[in-house]
């Protein structure tokens, strides 16, 4: 494991600067903890968003398919005066006109099925009207109430940046460049770890007695070989 040499070639360091170290992952997370709370406003919105788009495709849908069943039905009408008026027809020249009643009978039969369809979806649509309403009502308000919270989500985390920028000042360039090299990979769960029964306490990375001690003990600067995140040494 590579050391990172203090100021002035000093392998070891003073205390203080890993309390400012230990400060700064403390705000880091204060941080995220901000950032969190304001994903989960954008969180709320798009779950809704994403319930209003799937009410509006679904009422598309049932829309096209009561175009369809009226077409059905409209066929369905005029095949019936059709069969009905031919029946008559022969009825008018002395015949029975009864080849034409299982016609009839069918064509009514699937009337009354296409209309019972025609009415569900109708319901259907209905219902779906009613609770795009009730979701767009809701949406507005959580807008609101969503905003109000962000924009104070948001002044406390520029707060916390101010203070994070002082602090990071406050470091020798050793510690501060080796910070921002580190935060800038964006590692999950923050840029420090500490040494745990000979391992990096996040990737489990085994080191050496040495190195264990170094951190703990002589409080040296130094970073995980392998998730790269930097040792805080106990006591900071």
């Amino acid at each position: 494991m590579t050391v990172l040499s203090p100021n002035l070639g000093e392998n070891v360091v003073s205390l203080n600067w890993f309390f400012k170290l230990k400060e700064i992952d403390s705000v880091s997370k204060m941080k995220i903890n901000h950032l969190k709370a304001i994903a989960e406003q954008d969180d709320r919105l798009s779950k809704l968003n994403t319930r209003l788009e799937e009410t509006n495709l679904q009422t598309v849908k049932i829309k096209q398919e009561m175009f369809t069943l009226q077409q059905n039905m409209y066929e369905i009408e005029q095949n019936l005066k059709l069969y009905q008026k031919q029946r008559q027809n022969l009825m008018g020249i002395g015949e029975s006109g009864e080849k034409y009643n299982a016609q009839i009978d069918e064509a009514e039969s699937q009337g009354l099925m296409v209309l019972e369809a025609i009415e569900k979806h109708d319901q259907e649509l209905k219902d779906l009207r009613q609770f795009e309403a009730g979701v767009t009502k809701t949406i507005a308000e959580i807008t609101k109430e969503a905003l109000e919270i962000k924009t104070k989500e948001k002044e406390e985390i520029k707060n916390l940046d101010m203070r994070l920028c002082l602090l990071e000042e406050e470091l020798p360039s050793n510690f501060r460049e080796l910070l921002r090299n580190v935060t800038a990979k964006n590692l999950a769960h923050g840029a420090f770890t500490r040494t745990d029964n000979g391992s990096c306490y996040f990737c489990r990375y085994k080191i050496s007695r040495l190195d264990e001690s170094e951190i703990d003990v002589q409080h040296q600067l130094k970073q995980c070989p392998q998730c790269e995140r930097i040792f805080l040494p106990y006591g900071s």
